[in-house]
């Protein structure tokens, strides 16, 4: 879709490439690990001084009464996505299933296919898109290796809460299985209180495994920084395959990593308010044109349902094409998100609103031009 905006002159409210300053102290102390001649593999685990710094930082923010073992249950990897495939690789084998609560992020059931892995999907309820612990123990069984839970959520931009979350580590401790959180967005939120992390519900310790990076807090996508975080046992499968998967993440940006998690918690408290300035701009925009959505309660996406302006027999990749031909504005169909074959509901569309405020002004004024000529 980014390249089918640049090739339309569209608005691009597809892919989630956040507009965001980067801070010059994180472009200064990478380019000064480049100029000291630190660009050789750290530990595959990560650098020392990164890791540590995680381990201050992650406790900071969750008030963890105990911090991470820098050397037991930290393995920086190359971005969330290779911290997800690596966590699937250590706690999973052919023949095993992984459910995933979709819509879901689509790289979840490619790496499942890659490693041969049989998905197992439970859908978000209703139109609130409410995590039913239940559904997840109905498709379980006793080949059942892991669940994959995103909260802040892409692309609904749900928070789970801690009733939600106690009733997936309920179910899941019950069952002898893992949860893996992508907590990609765990800095975007737009409640009062921080999202709730599965990793700290009592007993969840020892069998959930968390996966983060710089890329979207520090809205560094490129750099390509990671780590994932869980108890020693399974920390060790983690970094083994990290190994052999890619050696090593790139050692520069691990010192700037460092560097970035050193910073105030007014950073992070400036960057909710540029991105909750965003939403209202969309949402407020969705309300003008007609269309029923969810506010996002976190993340920078909302789901919307197209009902109201798909035309008669009209697939959700011929809504999207024409959305991106007639309004000039680019988003991502629905069933990007879904595995299932049983899926119900009405169509949708994903709508980013991770671009600076005046770019989502134009696409929320393009589509309300186009949608109120219908």
């Amino acid at each position: 879709m980014t390249r089918a905006c640049q090739a339309a002159n569209a608005v691009n409210l597809a892919q989630g490439i956040p507009a965001y300053p980067l801070p010059l102290s994180l472009e200064e102390a990478a380019v000064e690990a480049i100029r000291s001649n630190d660009n050789q593999y750290t530990s595959p685990r990560g650098s020392t001084q990164f890791r540590q710094a995680i381990s201050a930082f992650e406790q900071r923010r969750w008030s963890m009464p105990v911090p991470y073992d820098p050397e037991t249950q930290i393995c920086v990897t190359c971005g969330a996505t290779e911290g997800m495939l690596a966590a699937l690789l250590a706690v999973a084998e052919r023949g095993s299933n992984v459910i995933i609560v979709e819509p879901a992020y689509e790289s979840y059931a490619v790496n499942l296919r890659l490693i041969g892995v049989e998905a197992r999907y439970v859908q978000l309820k209703g139109p609130g898109w409410e995590l039913d612990p239940a559904a997840i123990a109905a498709v379980a069984d006793r080949d059942t290796r892991a669940v994959i839970v995103n909260s802040p959520h892409n692309p609904t931009g749900r928070v789970f809460t801690r009733d939600e979350t106690q009733g997936l580590a309920d179910v899941c401790q019950r069952l002898g299985i893992v949860v893996i959180h992508d907590a990609i967005y765990d800095e975007l939120y737009f409640t009062d209180e921080r999202p709730t992390r599965i990793s700290d519900i009592p007993g969840m310790e020892r069998q959930s495994i968390t996966i983060n990076a710089l890329s979207k807090m520090f809205s560094v996508t490129g750099w390509r920084v990671g780590w994932v975080t869980g108890p020693p046992e399974l920390m060790g499968r983690v970094a083994r395959v990290h190994d052999f998967l890619t050696i090593a993440a790139p050692t520069p940006f691990q010192a700037a990593g460092a560097a970035a998690l050193s910073l105030p918690a007014t950073y992070f408290d400036e960057l909710r308010a540029v991105y909750g300035k965003r939403r209202e701009v969309l949402v407020t925009g969705l309300e003008r044109c007609g269309i029923e959505f969810q506010r996002p309660a976190g993340a920078y996406y909302v789901m919307c349902d197209a009902t109201s302006f798909a035309l008669p027999g009209e697939g959700e990749s011929q809504l999207v094409q024409r959305l991106l031909q007639e309004a000039g504005v680019g988003v991502v169909p629905g069933l990007c998100f879904y595995g299932s074959a049983d899926r119900t509901g009405p169509p949708q569309i994903r709508i980013a609103f991770a671009k600076g405020e005046d770019t989502v002004a134009e696409g929320v004024r393009r589509l309300h031009g186009y949608l109120g000529a219908k």
